[in-house]
Parts: C-alpha cells; sequence; structure tokens
C-alpha cells in the first residue's frame, strides 16, 4: 500500500483531503463530536471529501516485527471492527466492542532512557539473547499500532457504527507517541531520522489537527535531506509540507511550490517536475477563482509541452485529460466544449502508444469526459454512441483496476528513486522504471458513476426504452447500498469517511436524477417517496455540495406544483438562492437553476386571478440580462420560447411573434429530442391556431400532440391533448370518436393528484390552453 504522502493528495483551510481527478466537491461542513482525546493529539474532522488517498499500511525501516524480540512487552493488537457513531447517536449506545488484546492498552514506555536502559536478565539468560534495540522495538511497535487501528476500519463497519473512535484514536496516538520517543530521545542514522520524519508528519497530518507539529518535523527533516542529499526523501517531504502549509495559507504553499519547482528543474528531476506541477494544479483548483483556473490551465500545457518533448506520452494523455476536466468545469458555454474537446482529442492520439496501454484508467476517464461534452451539448445520438463506448471501457478494465483506485504514471527519465521500499511519490513500477503515484477512486464507485452518466444519457427516452433510465439509477443506489471495502486496504478512519461520504453525495445525486425522471413522467406518489429518501441521504452528508442542496431545495418546488400546492411552489421558487436579481454566483448549475425556477414562478402567477400576478413583468425583466446563456442552452431555448408565447401582460406578442416563438421552441425541443417540450408546443400550437378550425392540418397537430404525451407518459398532457383531439373531430362532424377520446382523458383526469383537480375545476376546463 503506498504512504500518506501521495501526488494528488492535499488539504484545503478547513482541513479536508482532496485529490485529483476527482467528482463535486463539498462546502459547509457539519462537525461532528468526538470524545476526548489523547492529550496532544487532536483528531482531524474525520469527514472527507471525494477522492481519498490512502496511506501506507506501514513503512519497512529494515527492521524485525516487535514480536520478535524477547521483552515483556504486549503483543500486536489484533484488528477490531468498529464505527464512527454520528451525532444522533450517542457514543455511548453506538459502541460495540470486540475482542482485543487490552494489555495494548496497558503498555507503558521504560523509565530509563533509552541509552541507560538495559534488560534484566540472569547470567543464562544473557547469554542467550541478544541485547535489545528499543530504537527498532518502538519504531516496530508504532507501525503495530497504527497498523492495529487503521485494520479495525472499513466502510461497511463505518456504516454499522462499530467504529469506537476512543479506541481508534488511542492507538493512534501511542504509535505517534513511540514515533516521538524515536526522534527526541535517540540518535538515528540520517537516512532512518529522515525516513521517521516524513512517516511521522504524515501521521500528524492526516490522524491530528496539530498541523504546526508536522511542519516543524518537516522543516527539520528538509534541512536534513538537503545535508545529505536525499533528494527523493526532500521531495516527498515538500509535497507533504505544501498540503500542510495549504491548511493555514494556500497561498504561501503556492509560493512554496513554486520555488520547489523551479530547484527540481534546475536539478532535471524530471518525474518530480511532473508530480509537483500536478499538485499545485490541484490546490489552484481549490481556490476556484477565474484568476486561479488560468494559472492552474498554464501548469497543465506545461505539462503537456514538456512530456511532449521528452516523449512521456502517459503523461501527455492525462495531462490534456486533466485540461479537458479544467475547461468542463469553469463553463458550459461552446466555447469552453470545444476547448474540451480539443484537449481529449490530443490525449485520444496517445492511446496506441504502449505506454498508455498500460494505465488503462486513462482510456476510461477519457471516455467519461467524452461522454460529458455530448452531455453537456445536449446531443441525444452522439452521446448514446459515446455511452456504449464508456460502457466497454469499464468491463473491459474491471480486473486491472487495484482495489484503492491507485495508478502509475510511467515516466522516461532515469533518475534513481531512493524513497524506502518504493513508497512515496514517485516510485519504481511493475516494469522498473519510474512512475509518478496519482490516486483516483476505486473501479466500483466509477462503474456506479458509469450508470448515473447513462441514465442521463437515456432519459429522453426512459418511457418508450421501457424505463431503463430509472433501472440504472436504481441499480447504481443499489450497488452503492451493498458495496463493501476491499478488506486488504488498511487506511485511516479519515480516509475511510471520506469515502463514505463520497459515496453518499454519489448517491444523493442519482436520487436526484431519479426523482426527475419519476416527475417527467407525473408518478407523484413515487416521486414523493423518492424525495424522501434523497432528503435522508443528503441529511447524512456532513459537508454537502451546494449543487446538491440547490437542487433538492427545487425538486421539492417541482413536486409541489406538480401536485398543486401553487402557494408552497411559489415560495420555493422566489427563494434567494433562485432569484436572479440578487444571484452572485459563477456555476452556470446554479444559474441554470434560477433560471428554472424563475420560469416556474412565470407559469404560477402568470393567470391573472392569482394574488401574486403583480410581479409578473419583473419576472420577465429579470430573464433579459441572462438571454446570452438561455441561447447557449437549448432545453433552456425552448422553454423560453414558450414562456414568451403565451405571455399575458400588455406587451404581449403578434401572431406572427406567437407563431416565430413556438416555432423556436419546436426547433430546439427537436434537437434534443424532449418529447415533454415537444408535445406542450404541439398541444399550444393547436389551441393558438387552429382552435375552431376544420381540416387536416388541424387533425394532424393535435394527434401528434397526443402520441407524444403517450410516448411520455405524461398524465396530465394526455388528458389535455386528448380533450384537444376531441374537440378537433367534433368540429369535423365525427361526435361519436370525439366522444370516445373525451372519455379516455376524463379516465386519465381522474387519476391526476388532488390539488391539480381541484385547481382545474376552479378555473375551468381551458386553464392549460391559456
Amino acid at each position: 500500500m503506498p504512504p500518506p504522502y501521495q501526488l494528488n493528495s492535499f488539504r484545503q483551510s478547513n482541513g479536508s483531503t482532496y485529490g485529483y481527478p476527482t467528482y463535486p466537491t463539498s462546502e459547509g461542513a457539519a462537525h461532528h463530536q468526538h470524545p476526548p482525546q489523547q492529550p496532544g493529539y487532536l483528531p482531524n474532522q474525520y469527514v472527507q471529501p471525494p477522492s481519498p488517498y490512502t496511506p501506507s499500511a506501514g513503512v519497512n525501516y529494515g527492521i524485525r516485527p516487535a514480536s520478535h524480540f524477547q521483552s515483556p512487552v504486549p503483543p500486536r493488537a489484533s484488528g477490531v471492527a468498529v464505527v464512527i457513531p454520528t451525532p444522533s447517536q450517542p457514543l455511548a449506545q453506538s459502541q460495540r466492542t470486540t475482542s482485543m488484546p487490552t494489555a495494548a492498552f496497558q503498555h507503558k514506555q521504560p523509565t530509563q532512557t533509552l541509552s541507560s536502559t538495559k534488560p534484566t536478565a540472569t547470567k543464562a539468560s544473557a547469554s542467550q539473547l541478544p541485547p535489545i534495540d528499543y530504537q527498532l522495538l518502538l519504531l516496530s511497535l508504532a507501525e503495530d499500532y497504527l497498523a492495529a487501528a487503521h485494520g479495525q476500519g472499513s466502510l461497511r463497519a463505518l456504516m454499522e457504527r462499530k467504529i469506537s473512535m476512543r479506541r481508534y484514536y488511542k492507538l493512534v496516538a501511542t504509535g505517534l507517541s513511540c514515533l516521538e520517543v524515536v526522534l527526541k530521545r535517540s540518535r538515528l542514522q540520517p537516512q532512518m531520522e529522515a525516513t521517521v520524519r516524513l512517516r511521522y508528519a504524515s501521521i500528524l497530518y492526516n490522524e491530528t489537527q496539530n498541523i504546526l507539529e508536522a511542519e516543524q518535523t518537516l522543516s527539520e527533516g528538509i534541512k536534513l535531506c538537503d545535508r545529505y542529499r536525499f533528494f527523493d526523501l526532500k521531495y516527498n517531504m515538500e509535497h507533504l509540507l505544501a498540503r500542510v502549509l495549504f491548511i493555514g495559507s494556500p497561498r504561501a504553499s503556492l509560493k512554496f511550490l513554486d520555488g520547489v519547482i523551479k530547484n527540481a528543474e534546475a536539478y532535471k528531476h524530471t518525474a518530480w517536475v511532473y508530480g509537483l506541477r500536478f499538485l499545485k494544479v490541484s490546490l489552484l483548483l481549490k481556490l476556484s477563482s477565474h484568476q486561479d483556473i488560468l494559472v492552474a490551465l498554464t501548469h497543465i500545457r506545461n505539462i503537456s509541452a514538456m512530456a511532449e518533448d521528452l516523449g512521456d506520452r502517459t503523461v501527455l494523455a492525462i495531462a490534456s485529460t486533466v485540461e479537458a476536466l479544467i475547461h468542463l468545469r469553469e463553463s458550459s458555454s461552446a466555447e469552453s466544449i470545444e476547448q474540451a474537446q480539443r484537449a481529449l482529442a490530443s490525449a485520444r492520439s496517445q492511446q496506441l502508444h504502449p505506454q498508455v496501454a498500460q494505465v488503462p484508467q486513462i482510456v476510461v476517464l477519457t471516455n467519461i469526459v467524452d461522454l460529458s461534452c455530448s452531455l453537456q451539448q445536449c446531443d441525444p445520438s452522439q452521446a448514446i454512441n459515446k455511452m456504449q463506448a464508456m460502457q466497454v471501457s469499464l468491463e473491459s478494465q474491471s480486473d486491472s483496476w487495484s482495489p484503492e483506485g491507485s495508478l502509475l504514471i510511467p515516466v522516461q527519465s532515469q533518475e534513481p528513486s531512493k524513497c524506502p521500499n518504493g513508497h512515496g511519490i514517485v516510485r519504481k513500477n511493475a516494469q522498473g522504471s519510474l512512475a509518478v503515484m496519482f490516486r483516483w477512486t476505486p473501479w466500483e464507485d466509477v462503474y456506479v458513476l458509469g450508470y448515473l452518466l447513462s441514465s442521463i444519457t437515456t432519459a429522453h427516452k426512459n418511457t418508450s426504452d421501457g424505463l431503463k433510465s430509472e433501472q440504472m439509477l436504481k441499480e447504481g443506489i443499489r450497488r452503492l447500498n451493498e458495496y463493501h471495502d476491499a478488506k486488504s486496504i488498511l487506511e485511516p478512519l479519515s480516509l475511510i469517511a471520506s469515502r463514505h461520504a463520497w459515496r453518499q453525495t454519489l448517491k444523493g445525486f442519482l436520487q436526484v436524477h431519479l426523482v426527475f425522471t419519476l416527475c417527467t413522467r407525473t408518478a407523484w406518489l413515487l416521486a414523493r417517496e423518492a424525495f424522501l429518501e434523497l432528503q435522508n441521504t443528503v441529511a447524512l452528508i456532513p459537508e454537502k455540495p451546494e449543487l446538491l442542496n440547490l437542487l433538492t431545495h427545487y425538486l421539492e418546488g417541482i413536486i409541489n406544483q406538480g401536485t398543486g400546492h401553487l402557494d408552497t411552489a411559489l415560495s420555493i421558487f422566489q427563494h434567494s438562492d433562485f432569484s436572479l436579481s440578487n444571484l452572485i454566483t459563477t456555476s452556470p448549475s446554479h444559474l441554470d437553476l434560477a433560471i428554472l425556477s424563475t420560469f416556474n414562478s412565470i407559469l404560477i402567477v402568470r393567470d391573472p386571478s392569482h394574488s401574486s400576478h403583480h410581479i409578473l413583468p419583473s419576472l420577465l425583466s429579470s430573464l433579459e440580462p441572462h438571454l446570452t446563456h438561455i441561447k447557449h442552452s437549448k432545453p433552456l431555448t425552448s422553454a423560453y420560447n414558450l414562456i414568451l408565447a403565451t405571455s399575458p401582460n400588455p406587451t404581449a406578442p403578434t401572431i406572427v411573434k406567437t407563431k416565430q416563438y413556438l416555432q423556436n421552441s419546436l426547433s430546439a425541443a427537436k434537437a434534443i429530442a424532449n418529447n415533454q417540450l415537444l408535445c406542450i408546443t404541439l398541444s399550444l400550437m393547436s389551441d393558438k391556431f387552429f382552435k375552431g378550425v376544420v381540416g387536416e392540418q388541424s387533425e394532424k397537430s393535435a394527434r401528434a400532440s397526443e402520441n407524444l404525451a403517450r410516448k411520455g407518459n405524461d398524465a396530465l398532457w394526455k388528458s389535455v391533448s386528448a380533450g384537444v383531439v376531441g374537440e378537433t373531430l367534433e368540429l369535423a362532424g365525427r361526435g361519436e370518436e370525439a366522444e370516445r377520446v373525451r372519455s379516455m382523458g376524463m379516465e386519465i383526469a381522474r387519476g391526476l393528484p388532488e390539488g391539480v383537480l381541484k385547481w382545474e375545476d376552479k378555473h375551468g376546463e381551458d386553464v392549460d390552453m391559456r
């Protein structure tokens, strides 16, 4: 297992651990109360955002295990299955202890100094036993205690509330105390001292809040490595120190990294130049300002140029893919998508190279980003082809995925790696060449992400395709609920909790799309049940992503509007989170939700008899500053033109303008294969232009809207379109057929929510056509 000083792992100012590539990050914190800790070692906030890295199960210092020493020392603590109690469940009620040697907690350190302590033994036994080396004994004990602590944690144990926080941190504190005694009271060989310092600092960083002590330990270790020219250990320490500094002072961390990168370039340590630059890109992306994004893109392009010059094809492929991710994250505009696709083309051009073939995760990541580009462009036919390519790559690469999701990116550089036993950011791969360690995510998590993307891709034909989109979402949720971590992975509790929080976030997004899918086909009872499950999931996420909160809030308004509770829905859509006049955000998704909320508010208050009808002009005017953003999105364009075509304000459009708006809406809906928008547009066209007209064209228009409503399984619009068809047939003198169609429409209408029926009875049968 790799040690905790991985390439892509770092922390933000609140102490969270991150990695790259990653999924939606979390903001906000729900601080859990820890039980009392070992004095001097405060546990870190244990819930971490996605993309965790895995620390080493232990560093081999070239020593024998503790059990080898003939000394009255307790045996190695056995693994314990334990779980973090949630704030709602008191610790005393949630602890379920399993068997563990109590001697592990009763061991006391020797009272004499290491140099003066001598084992008491008889003359006979002294001649048989070698003298005890307390340095090596304490180092071995430290790794045993840490391994015992990390071995008792698993994702399943965390979910089942079986981890004793007190016991876990007592083991960690005991292991740290052993390392501290060795560092402060022993004289070590320089390389051994540097290795112990790195291990000690990494545990402080991962398990405690003693950031100042970690910084001091690393600073002293870097001086030692400089003196003896331990370059590899020095770079590992500097990599960890940059992440430590980022917690309290992000700008100081970036400035420190600039100096380290400059030194690595001067010594031509190519692999470390790659690793340090990728780290800086990760840190810059956490700051999220536009200027920082531009600097991150500059570093990524520098990596690509350097990799191309030196023939490091795998580095070039991963750098190009990360660049595409940055463009998609920065904006959903056509220009950003085009730049992302250009970067992807560069990555794909390297995939046939033998170096790239050694890292199958790159192919999977490239396919995921490529599919995301097509989804942003709302191109269903192209997205389906890319979805199939992504599914094939996921199925074919499952056996080559490491349990913890790490990947080694080989480089051509020949400088030696001197990190003990190959641990560290730069190490030897199976082929014996140098490689840079990245941490991504386990295959099972990526596979569930594939379910989410596949469901979004096929959502437009869910009802006509046997509800496959819903089935994929439900299967993804089931997999997350039943997933077990590999037992061979030994990780700190903070990283286990981090992975659990990431999976809960992924589950939340799966449930969001499930609720949207159910609402689209007007399955309101099922949608409300799924929404309650979504709320329960979101409540369990300590650091909730802002987008997930916004989507949950918006869905609550949608369900209330769809079931006829319009006052409640309007209050949600008019919430400050969705107010266009006060919106200050750089997130395209947040802006999309604010625009959609304004559309829904307009549809509610557009009736002149509504008590809030007076706010209609201000709602329409609030959309004008965002017309450019609306035009870049085909779904928003279609909906916006429908709003304009049915506007009841004094400046209502002329017949010519109305035709133009409806035609624009129809064209955009056809391009994205949105049957719901097509059905609504055709129904409005029939009502506005063919009402009272007898002829073949009027019947075709009415029949088309009815067929689309049936195809989308939308009960409300099936009822409305049946009424339009019935009226058209009656005018044509086909009374019996008209009565039959109307009866079918009335039968469907009886299944609508009670709130919708009451509102329709109050406003008349033509309410949906006004």
